[in-house]
């Protein structure tokens, strides 16, 4: 019975560890976040109130609208002029970088080595019957369109490794790492595929790009917008993306492979189902958003070349309605009936989140500060009436507008907070209320402490 409480015990501390640990990691994520929107946002304050740069940004699109360009120059160019699109692509590099690490697939040299093996050396047809009498339903051809046209089967090893490649592939898009995809297919000996992911480049041209300017997206290989010696990219992007929706669309297709796909093209019919949390959820709809809002400006600038028709790919539609800011998304994604959704999205710090991304801040602070109550904090939530408050007391410091009956409210009840258990902390807080309440808080502070010695 001791050993069986031991073990129980232990277990018990281990959960308690894990929930401490996904805890602090929220809590980082969250500070990592407000750092990049307030830069962000801070920054197009500044734009906005500058009338040089408002000139310098109509001047820049219409020189965008007027003269032939490359696909990466409109793009860039949107999001330097487009600041609620800027906060977008933030958005979505936030949630790739704060995804939960995961095990990639091992490389593996030789390609559908079990396949050819099967099928005879030089892609000499195998027998019809297995042994055993047992119809093959292994492929007698190897090319990488031999399952899907024959309706067959890889190698048992191969069919394995394949879903784990797959699956491998699509996690890191999902976390932004493109260029590790398309390493990855490359040393496992399925360049074609490397080929196909990288069909998403925007189309570039020395010739007709300035140098510098704001990055459209970064990648951990290198910088995006490190400007290549000669053309790069697919200049026929649309046509690339409708292949991908109808590779995507394919149900004879594995899962990851539909859903890789997908997310590359900004499809959410196929990257929803493998979505396992909130935030990829999220993620999946912010950057479907985000290639809906790239391939409209693509389009609608000025190009140097005539796109290749797209009409033999009609018929593949999407079920999901188009999203066009963060609270439809968050709506959305709220209104699906995953348990593991819901259950992340109720998250105190996942409320926070959401009122960070959507610029809302000052009425969640509001709605919080009512929520307080008379009744005060108890040791279940001061470690979130923390975190509100040092998140009040940054966005006010880089002069953000807030509520200031609410801050005031939530920064007192945090000073209780601090005189119950960090008394040394309380003078460091107390500056930071209204200079007509500073020496009555202090003073109430000073006479609760009478006796306490």
């Amino acid at each position: 019975c001791s050993e069986l409480y031991s073990v129980s015990a232990f277990g018990s501390e281990a959960a308690h560890q894990r929930t401490e640990a996904s805890r602090w990691n929220a809590e980082r994520n969250t500070w990592d976040l407000l750092e990049r929107l307030s830069l962000l946002r801070r920054q197009a304050n500044i734009n906005a109130s500058s009338d040089s740069a408002s000139t310098q940004s109509e001047d820049m699109q219409t020189v965008c609208a007027l003269a032939a360009t490359t696909d990466y120059a409109c793009v860039q160019e949107l999001v330097a002029s487009d600041a609620l699109l800027a906060e977008y692509v933030e958005v979505r590099r936030w949630l790739e970088d704060t995804a939960p690490e995961f095990q990639p697939v091992e490389t593996r040299k030789g390609y559908r080595f079990y396949t050819r093996r099967c099928t005879g050396e030089h892609g000499m047809r195998a027998s019809s019957d297995a042994p055993g009498g047992k119809p093959n339903r292994i492929v007698t051809e190897t090319d990488p369109d031999a399952a899907s046209r024959q309706r067959r089967e890889l190698a048992h090893a191969d069919a394995e490794y394949e879903a784990g490649l797959l699956r491998t592939l699509y996690e890191y898009v999902r976390r932004g790492r493109v260029g590790n995809a398309m390493d990855l297919c490359a040393e496992s000996d399925e360049p074609w595929r490397a080929a196909s992911i990288k069909g998403g480049l925007l189309w570039r041209d020395p010739q007709l790009e300035p140098d510098g300017g704001m990055a459209v997206d970064s990648d951990e290989n290198g910088p995006a917008d490190m400007q290549p010696a000669h053309t790069a990219g697919n200049v026929n992007r649309r046509l690339w993306k409708h292949a991908c929706a109808a590779l995507a669309h394919d149900e004879g297709n594995d899962s990851y492979e539909r859903a890789l796909y997908a997310a590359l093209s900004g499809r959410l019919d196929e990257v929803v189902p493998v979505c396992e949390s909130w935030a990829d959820a999220v993620w999946a709809h912010v950057n479907s958003m985000i290639e809906t809002r790239i391939e409209s400006s693509i389009c609608d600038g000025s190009q140097l070349y005539t796109a290749a028709p797209t009409q033999s790919f009609g018929h593949i539609q999407s079920r999901y309605p188009p999203v066009d800011n963060m609270q439809q998304v968050f709506g959305v994604v709220a209104s699906h009936d995953s348990d593991a959704w819901q259950t992340e999205a109720r998250e105190p710090l996942c409320w926070l989140q959401q009122a960070l991304i959507t610029d809302s801040f000052p009425a969640y602070l509001d709605d919080y500060a009512r929520r307080l109550g008379p009744s005060g904090v108890d040791d279940g939530s001061s470690e979130l009436l923390r975190v509100v408050v040092h998140v009040a007391l940054y966005l006010r410091q880089l002069e953000f507008a807030l509520p200031a009956d609410a801050a005031r409210v939530v920064l007192e009840a945090y000073i209780d907070v601090l005189a119950q258990n960090h008394r040394e902390l309380v003078a460091a807080y107390v500056p930071y209320l209204p200079v007509e309440a500073q020496t009555e808080a202090y003073a109430q502070f000073l006479s609760q402490q009478q006796g306490t010695r």
